[in-house]
């Protein structure tokens, strides 16, 4: 509690020697008449004395109540200081108090504004991951169409080549019918010639025979030698005929079997040939799906690592959010223990780097480049040893077993 000074006001001093230099004139001037009108007078003597013993009454209780006076002015300026350093005191502390709410809510604004931030940069990392598994499906719905279209160009192939077969295996039993048909017919043409000329030689026979008969016997052996020899002429030009019907039919039967043989030939280098096509069409085909699924895996990964890198950002920072909670936690408890030295002063500061375990113990502490005194260096440190233990990182990967930071103080 500071000493309460006393003042006496000048008007009050200025009554007070007032009387004192009253009283002290009567009793010189008392004395004096006594000393000028000797003994002869002792009644005036009397009666003056009783006046100026009075005066001196007067003088005395005027000098009490300018005591009283003066002691109640005294007790009233006593009350005004105090009430003064009441007064001063109350405001100071509605003064501190306004600070750290002025402060709280700089913190606590700080804090949205840190958590807006961080929410926008999570929102903006998940759009990110969004629009590149979007971007990756799109990528798969591609793949999936192309070896779908590959598919359908495969079963479109196999189809034509199924279609070939069938034409190819209905040619060939076309042509063995055709064959078939033109033998049967040749066999059946053959016979019916032969039957026919045999009806035809019986009927002429007999018919001779009859004429013969009709004309005479004798003429019946020459029509007989001559009939013999017309029968074996005849047999000989049938047998003839036969024979060359047999060649033109063997010749006709090799030139269609030539025929069919070179339609084989025609058809299995047609077949050859679109097999062939459809073994290109199919390379074709699956070089362009390789080529297709590689550049498809090449995006992919593409996009694996741009979702990596992303991840790895949002990691970042996340890491990066907790690391400034703890260290705006560790901040915030060493500034709450840290006591005003009566040396400092506004805009001083320390580096400070402490050495701490995983459970936040102070192992060490070092406080450097100061820009205030050694009073000022040493309520830094022992504050960092005050907020022992300190506040704990939230998780392993933010911890740091050195710590370095500026502390400045608030306010």
């Amino acid at each position: 509690m500071a000493r309460v000074r006393r003042h006496i006001p000048v008007s009050v001093a200025s009554a007070i020697a007032v009387h004192v230099v009253a009283l002290i004139l009567l009793i010189v001037g008392f004395q004096m008449r006594n000393d000028a009108r000797g003994v002869n007078q002792p009644q005036v003597e009397s009666i003056k004395a009783e006046v100026i013993q009075q005066d001196v009454l007067d003088a005395q209780r005027l000098a009490r109540e300018q005591a009283q006076r003066q002691k109640a002015e005294q007790e009233a300026m006593r009350q005004a200081e105090l009430e003064r350093l009441r007064a001063e005191q109350e405001a100071q502390r509605q003064a501190e108090l306004e600070r750290q709410k002025a402060q709280e809510e700089a913190q606590r604004q700080a804090e949205l504004e840190r958590q807006r931030a961080e929410e926008e940069a999570r929102r903006q990392a998940e759009l990110e991951l969004e629009q590149q598994r979007q971007r990756l499906a799109e990528e798969r719905r591609q793949l999936e169409e192309a070896q779908r279209q590959a598919e359908l160009e495969r079963q479109k192939a196999e189809e034509v080549r199924r279609e070939a077969e069938l034409a190819r295996q209905k040619a060939e039993e076309e042509a063995r019918r055709q064959a078939e048909l033109a033998r049967q017919k040749a066999e059946d043409e053959a016979q019916r010639q032969a039957e026919l000329e045999r009806q035809k030689a019986e009927e002429e026979a007999r018919r001779q025979a009859e004429l013969e008969r009709q004309r005479a016997e004798e003429e019946a052996k020459r029509q007989a030698e001559l009939e013999r020899q017309k029968a074996e002429e005849e047999a000989k030009r049938q047998a003839e005929l036969k024979r060359k019907q047999a060649e033109e039919e063997a010749k006709r039967q090799a030139e269609l079997e030539r025929q069919q043989r070179e339609a084989e030939a025609r058809r299995r280098a047609e077949q050859e040939r679109l097999m062939a096509e459809m073994r290109r069409e199919q390379q074709r085909l699956e070089a362009e799906r390789q080529a297709e699924r590689e550049r498809l895996a090449a995006i992919m990964r593409q996009e694996q690592a741009a979702i990596d890198a992303a991840e790895a950002r949002q990691r970042q920072v996340e890491l990066n959010s907790l690391t400034a909670q703890w260290s705006n936690a560790i901040a915030a408890k060493i500034q709450r223990l840290w006591r005003k030295p009566e040396s400092a002063s506004q805009g001083q500061s320390c580096v400070v780097r402490v050495n701490q375990t995983s459970g936040g113990y102070v192992q060490g502490v070092n406080v450097m480049q100061c820009t205030g005194d050694e009073e000022f260096r040493r309520s830094v440190e022992a504050a960092v040893w005050k907020a022992d233990p300190l506040p704990q990182a939230p998780t392993p990967e933010v911890f740091q077993s050195v710590i370095q930071f500026t502390f400045v103080p608030e306010g």
